[in-house]
């Protein structure tokens, strides 16, 4: 069996990462372990985790708040994980019962894989975190309440419909035509050692998206390793927030455009610090 280390990227959000929790300890396999890795430092999430009772091993890791800097919170996880197979997931989101089997079954060597997210609307996001409704239970009743997660305006409610793993059905929406998506960082997972070819996230993109998923891509498909889709068979809840990315997205796209210009498919502030270029913002 390949030993899985599964990471969890967070803020401040302890009631999210409860039900992250609760749910990778109902999952269809439970031969894994977690590193929670936080993006600042929180002494309530600190003793939070220390108190937790869970069968998983869990180990967890902080870093001085000092603005987003989520690639270098998931270095550092990569680099205290102990798992051949990494799996990641965001501190937002809580994934089906079958997560976990579904990404290991699925595993191969240079292949990056990602399913996609239901964006939940405001309602289900607050009943789910007052507990007052069961992800599970929303799992298995999917098809029946996808009425009223269109009223609760949530987004992809598509992604959220589960199919079995290697049925015709799900081979055939998950076949070649699907290689060209961007994957999503809050559900993606690999090999370590193809993480390690590339020297991990770049540390330079210092705001939301591209950097986090998107500039994995090009860098991947450079040395051979290319994208997988888990579809359907992979999903995860995204708990309902509000987003203020400002000009993140451009700016990013311009600096990735810039690193692909030189060729910089080894990042260069990553996993190792090879240089850091100066980029302006």
């Amino acid at each position: 069996m390949i030993k899985i280390t599964v990471i969890i990227s967070i803020y401040k959000d302890i009631e999210a990462l409860n039900l992250i929790l609760q749910s990778l300890n109902t999952q269809t396999i439970s031969d894994f372990d977690i590193v929670v890795s936080q993006d600042c430092q929180s002494q309530e999430i600190t003793d939070y985790i220390s108190s937790y009772s869970l069968p998983i091993k869990l180990t967890h890791i902080d870093q001085p708040d000092k603005g987003w800097q989520k690639n270098i919170a998931l270095n550092n996880a990569i680099k205290k994980s102990s798992g051949e197979y990494l799996i990641f997931l965001d501190g937002d989101v809580i994934p089906y019962k079958s997560f976990i089997e579904n990404h290991i079954n699925s595993a191969e060597k240079k292949r990056f894989l990602s399913g996609r997210r239901v964006e939940l609307g405001s309602f289900f996001s607050k009943m789910i975190r007052k507990q007052k409704f069961s992800v599970r239970v929303i799992e298995k009743l999917y098809l029946f309440l996808i009425p009223f997660l269109a009223l609760d305006k949530a987004r992809h409610i598509e992604e959220g419909i589960s199919l079995k793993k290697d049925t015709y059905l799900e081979k055939k929406i998950n076949s070649n035509k699907n290689k060209n998506m961007v994957p999503i960082g809050c559900n993606f997972s690999c090999f370590k050692e193809d993480l390690l070819t590339i020297n991990g996230f770049d540390e330079d993109y210092l705001s939301p998206s591209i950097g986090e998923d998107g500039d994995l891509v090009w860098r991947f498909n450079h040395f051979g390793i290319t994208y997988k889709s888990v579809r359907y068979i992979a999903n995860v809840f995204h708990l309902y927030h509000t987003r203020n990315w400002g000009n993140a997205n451009k700016e990013n796209r311009n600096m990735m455009k810039e690193k692909i210009i030189k060729k910089e498919y080894i990042c260069h502030n990553g996993l190792n610090k090879l240089y850091k270029p100066f980029y302006k913002r």
